[in-house]
């Protein structure tokens, strides 16, 4: 599809739940699964003989890897408060998301949490990849670290991402590691704004900004709603919200990257929207359209290109309460909700047509 940039987990924290990978790197505070890091690093080594490059997220402020909140519950003895998610009805998501994100947003704060991070920052960076005998630090496979994906403030603001901590962060990577840009991961919500945007972004070893846009989970779209009016509001939303940090990041002389955006199938007319078999008429209108924008703001060398999610390949949904080993969804979300499938012909055909243009931009 002429894609060459991943995005890359390089962290999942704690023990099993219902919201995480049956797998992760660390199960407990400094104990690894070196299996996984394998993976990770075989990753790396097959990226490399494609020519493509990996950013690399060292935490997650959402609490389907571990996260935030993981190493919260670590330090403070409490138990992570699981909203509703996927699978229905588990009785161990009693809990709000504002409930989560209070909780994930303590970890700022948090110096033994902090302490133990860059514990795990170090162990990441300097990993010896035993596929290639390169140090990750060294590694040219390797386009950026990523502090976190998605880390926010609450939503009152009464638990900020302070100065202090992205100050403490980024300059600690940069004292491991020189060679590599480093950025935060954050979605620039609108619900945050400008100024937030601006204050977190505008650090010195801070390389580049981000954007994320969910235009469903921020109920800007709804999947079982045919009406063109529907998608043209999502259309019109994403691509105003992308010129809207475009401003904000030439304010800080920072590029910026579109680094998730999605959507459902077409879940009208009783049609299952997370089915692979569903068409998804108008997801590939949606890209075209947002495609045909970030194109546009790229070859103005505003934005620096884009990541969609998520390509699930070959993978399909499994029924039950397994975990989907080789899809693009996190374990706290319905299978099939946002993936590409290989047999999503038209939409493969113009992902490597537009694929094909970005790379000419370069």
């Amino acid at each position: 599809m002429n894609i060459n940039n991943l995005r890359i987990i390089a962290a999942s924290e704690g023990p099993a739940d219902s919201q995480k990978p049956v797998n992760v790197l660390m199960p407990e505070p400094g104990v690894y699964n070196e299996d996984m890091f394998k993976g990770l690093d075989y990753a790396l080594y097959q990226m490399k003989k494609r020519g493509m490059k990996a950013v690399m997220i060292l935490n997650n402020f959402w609490q389907w890897s571990g996260g935030f909140s993981q190493y919260v519950s670590w330090v403070k003895n409490t138990t992570i408060p699981l909203p509703p998610g996927y699978p229905e009805n588990d009785p161990r998501a009693q809990s709000s998301w504002d409930e989560l994100i209070n909780h994930s947003a303590e970890f700022y704060t948090c110096k033994k949490c902090i302490s133990m991070w860059k514990k795990h920052i170090k162990t990441v960076i300097n990993r010896k990849n035993v596929y290639t005998g390169k140090r990750y630090k060294d590694d040219d496979t390797i386009f950026s670290w990523e502090f976190a994906n998605e880390p926010r403030q609450n939503s009152d603001g009464s638990k900020p991402m302070t100065d202090e901590f992205i100050e403490d962060i980024s300059g600690y990577i940069r004292s491991l590691d020189k060679n590599h840009m480093i950025t935060l991961g954050s979605e620039a919500h609108p619900m945050f704004g400008r100024e937030v945007f601006i204050r977190e972004n505008n650090h010195k070893n801070l390389d580049y900004a981000t954007t994320h846009i969910w235009v469903q989970n921020w109920n800007e779209y709804d999947p079982k709603n045919a009406t063109e009016a529907n998608l043209q509001h999502a259309i019109d939303y994403c691509i105003n919200h992308l010129r809207e940090t475009a401003g904000w990041a030439l304010k800080i002389n920072k590029p910026i990257i579109f680094e998730e955006y999605g959507m459902a199938r077409d879940g009208w007319d009783g049609q299952d929207e997370y089915d692979p078999a569903t068409p998804a008429t108008n997801r590939l209108k949606y890209y075209k359209a947002i495609l045909n924008e970030i194109y546009k703001l790229t070859d103005k060398q505003i934005f620096q290109g884009q990541n969609f999610w998520a390509y699930s390949g070959e993978g399909r949904p499994t029924s039950g309460d397994s975990r989907d080993l080789y899809l693009g969804d996190p374990a706290h979300e319905h299978p099939g909700w946002y993936g590409v499938y290989d047999k999503d012909t038209d939409m493969i055909n113009y992902l490597k047509k537009m694929g094909k243009k970005f790379l000419k931009l370069e």
